[in-house]
């Protein structure tokens, strides 16, 4: 099972972009969201830890956020998934992990 449910807000405002695919124009939005915990040290003080994700939506949804979110947004990602994507640069492999968002 491949299901990402995540609520943070947006570090950026999102970027739409409508690309050629089979013959039609299609949309996808990039954008990343910052994810806060807070926890109690063993001092018993509070901290702060930032988790940075990487998402992209595609279509409607896509569509959607872009219209309606900006930076600092708080956003719910109900229904994602998990999505890697590999290249080489410099010669180096390199891998990169997002969030692919449905709804």
């Amino acid at each position: 099972m491949n299901q990402v449910i995540l609520k943070g807000n947006l570090t950026r405002d999102p970027e739409l972009k409508v690309i050629s695919s089979k013959g039609k124009e299609v949309s996808v939005v990039n954008f990343s969201i910052a994810l806060n915990k807070s926890f109690k040290k063993a001092d018993g003080s509070w901290d702060n830890d930032v988790t940075f994700i990487d998402c992209e939506a595609w279509d409607t949804a896509a569509e959607n956020i872009a219209k309606k979110f900006f930076r600092g947004s708080c956003i719910l990602i109900e229904n994602g998934s998990l999505k890697t994507e590999s290249w080489e640069k410099d010669g180096q492999p390199r891998s990169k992990t997002k969030v692919r968002v449905n709804r």
